[in-house]
């Protein structure tokens, strides 16, 4: 069955509520529609009648005397609702609401957009906007876009969905001077019914879309946004993403934007890391990614290829390549004399290759088929002269050059591209000049190119990782607020745990530390006291009997020294030897729900904010890529004497700590681990602490 959005995207006939001569919004999308190729009737609407645009106008949609399938809403806000009412008496299905000045303005513009957003859905009718400038769909033709555009070459390729009307405009924009091909535009705005996840999902099933570009300020509905993210891995589409909110600044100004909260920019990057979405820091990286991807698809595993004219820009792209994270494999034993023998005398055969200025076509060509038969190469990159913009720039061997790497390109196993140096717009002749001789050509300059090559190799390699866990099924009736009691529940869901034992007597702590034989741990068990150390509630390292009762009693004086502290006792546990210290712990994000967080313990955790997060649940595998992908991941291989820890063993301790936490529901806010001690394959939890949603603040905390 076809969407609501895709529906939207496609329509039969289209009215323009409010046409008037006298607004550009209203010419402008009449322009595009009639010049743009729409196929069905093009309606205007103006309560005067008359000549609009140079055609009849009804005075109102139940006038028209037959169905308008989708409705483009130009009339003030106090007026839109009466409008959608209009719509839904000729048939209606869909509408565009250009009109701004709803919930971006507070509180009273929400409760505007919520009656027409009530409205539309008493009568059937799906809603893109308000605050919107519309949509393009170049496959069908449908451009009902308010502004003039500036349409691309190809009408396939990536697909642009964006909540500012503004940077979809930028895009397409930047996207006609690169040459990108384009299947959509959607500007969601307001989002008050079908939102950006709405439509992502639409262009996931349309064969013209092969990449999706998604610019976003909030993201409304998550559990949507990661149905989106399966679906498009499942098809083999990257999403490629550039969202707004790492600042302070940004999140006030996408509030202000689009009338929403942004949510954690560090959940919303690890969301990406594991389900597969590639994330973006600038309009260019987005296009160029999404391009590059679209025209990729998944890449094999391997590294990339370089050839260039110049021992520079060689240079330049290996260093570039390797801040990206691609591999540039050497060239076989093989290769390299065949590619010796095809060069001048004075180049030297390697990954990247500098053709010299010296070479002819039929060596390029050459060369080209010998790099891209690499088995170790999953893409090829030559960054080479630009392709002329004007007449002045053409030449002879330029055109022979390139259309002896457009050959060795379309003839080569794995995907390879001739880049400008730097980013250039694509004049009408660049254009038809790549078209003629099929270069596969990108405009976006080299550190651009390089940089989406990078992405979309990660994105490649994480295809084959799952990325929804089944939830654990068992639940947890307790609500520990104690660190033992923590501990207890821990151990229930087969996290490893130390053993602890709760005592009320000097001669019950000297008898439970006798049976751990060895040096203990001694600290005050109280509801109401936090930060134990800091009133000398704990002793570390505590032997034989005598100092463990004194340890004991000082202990419990100074629990008792707390005013209004209820003691419950004193627990002893064995004293670990020094290893690595874990932190893990489990909080619930406004908009994702349950988020794992995985970092070195103790001081570090503040110090150095060195912390891996994913949505929970999720497996050992997931989190074994979260360790490793720490920035002090080397610890864990062991250093300074300390033993390599065992992954698995962790990641196992770490993922049943997640599923403790989703057995606890909703009402759990946060569980904390600290430590997670770490002693080669040995692994125990130290400490632990639940916070349950009907504490504002509980002062009991890890020590």
């Amino acid at each position: 069955m076809t969407s609501p959005a895709a529906r939207l995207l496609a329509p039969r006939s289209v009215a323009i509520v409010g046409a008037s001569d006298r607004s550009r919004w209203s010419q402008g999308v009449f322009d595009n529609l009639r010049g743009g190729g729409f196929a069905g009737p093009v309606h205007l609407v103006n309560p005067r009648g008359g000549i609009v645009h140079g055609q009849a106008a009804a005075t109102c949609c139940a006038g028209l005397g037959e169905q308008a399938d989708l409705g483009v809403i130009l009339v003030p806000g106090h007026a839109t609702v009466a409008a959608i009412e209009d719509l839904a008496a000729c048939g209606a299905r869909s509408a565009v609401i250009l009109t701004s000045g709803f919930a971006e303005l507070g509180v009273d513009g929400q409760a505007a957009q919520d009656a027409v957003a009530a409205a539309a859905h008493a009568h059937g009718i799906r809603l893109l906007g308000p605050n919107s400038l519309g949509f393009l769909n170049f496959v069908t033709p449908a451009l009902v876009w308010t502004t003039p555009i500036q349409r691309p070459s190809r009408s396939r390729g990536v697909a642009i969905v964006s909540q500012s009307g503004a940077t979809a405009f930028f895009l397409t924009n930047l996207a006609a001077q690169w040459d990108v091909g384009l299947s959509h535009v959607v500007a969601t705005g307001n989002e008050a019914d079908l939102d950006g996840a709405a439509f992502a999902r639409a262009l996931v099933d349309d064969p013209a879309t092969r990449a999706i570009a998604l610019f976003v300020e909030t993201v409304r509905d998550p559990a949507g946004f990661l149905v989106v993210a399966d679906a498009a891995r499942e098809a083999g589409k990257p999403i490629v993403v550039l969202k707004t909110g790492r600042s302070e600044v940004s999140a006030k100004a996408a509030l202000a934007h689009t009338g929403a909260l942004v949510g954690d920019d560090r959940v919303f990057d690890a969301v990406c890391r594991q389900y597969g979405v590639i994330r973006t820091r600038s309009i260019e990286e987005l296009l160029a990614t999404a391009d590059i991807a679209a025209r990729t698809g998944r890449l094999r595993p391997g590294g990339l290829g370089v050839i260039s004219n110049s021992g520079g820009i060689c240079e330049i792209a290996a260093d570039s390549a390797q801040a990206c994270g691609i591999s540039m494999p050497p060239l076989s034993d093989e290769a390299a004399q065949a590619v010796q023998q095809t060069l001048p005398g004075f180049a030297t055969a390697h990954n990247p290759l500098d053709l010299t200025g010296g070479i002819t076509p039929e060596q390029c060509g050459a060369v080209v088929g010998i790099m891209a038969a690499q088995p170790g190469f999953a893409a090829m990159l030559c960054p080479y002269y630009q392709v002329p913009t004007h007449e002045a720039e053409q030449n002879d061997r330029l055109t022979a050059l390139h259309d002896a790497l457009a050959r060795g390109l379309r003839a080569a196993p794995i995907p390879g591209f001739v880049v400008s140096y730097t980013a250039t717009h694509l004049s009408a002749l660049s254009r038809r000049l790549a078209s003629e001789n099929g270069l596969p050509y990108l405009a976006c300059g080299l550190d651009q190119a390089i940089t989406a090559l990078g992405h979309v190799f990660a994105w490649s390699a994480a295809m084959d990782r799952p990325t929804r866990m089944a939830a654990p099924s068992a639940t947890e009736p307790a609500r520990p607020r104690m660190e033992h009691d923590a501990l207890a529940m821990l151990a229930r869901h087969g996290v490893p745990t130390v053993p602890s034992v709760l005592v009320k007597t000097a001669a019950a702590a000297a008898a439970a530390a006798a049976s751990m034989g060895g040096p203990v741990v001694l600290k005050i068990a109280s509801p109401d006291i936090g930060h134990k150390s800091d009133i000398g509630g704990v002793a570390l390292g505590i032997i034989g009997d005598a100092a463990v009762r004194d340890g004991f009693d000082r202990v419990w004086d100074a629990g008792r020294a707390v005013a209004g502290a209820s003691i419950e006792g004193v627990l002893v546990a064995p004293m670990r030897p020094p290893g690595i210290e874990l932190f893990v712990g489990v909080s619930r994000d406004a908009q994702w729900g349950p988020v794992l967080a995985v970092g070195f313990g103790g001081i570090f955790v503040e110090l150095l904010q060195d912390v891996s997060l994913r949505v929970l649940p999720v497996g050992p595998d997931e989190v074994r890529r979260m360790l490793t992908g720490l920035r002090g991941a080397a610890l864990l291989a062991g250093s300074r004497g300390m033993k390599a820890a065992d992954l698995d063993a962790v990641a196992r301790a770490v993922a049943a700590i997640g599923d403790a936490a989703l057995a606890c529901g909703p009402a759990l806010a946060a569980l904390d681990v600290n430590p997670l001690w770490v002693d080669g394959d040995r692994v125990e939890a130290l400490d632990a602490l639940c916070i349950w949603n009907e504490e504002q603040a509980h002062p009991c905390a890890p020590t």
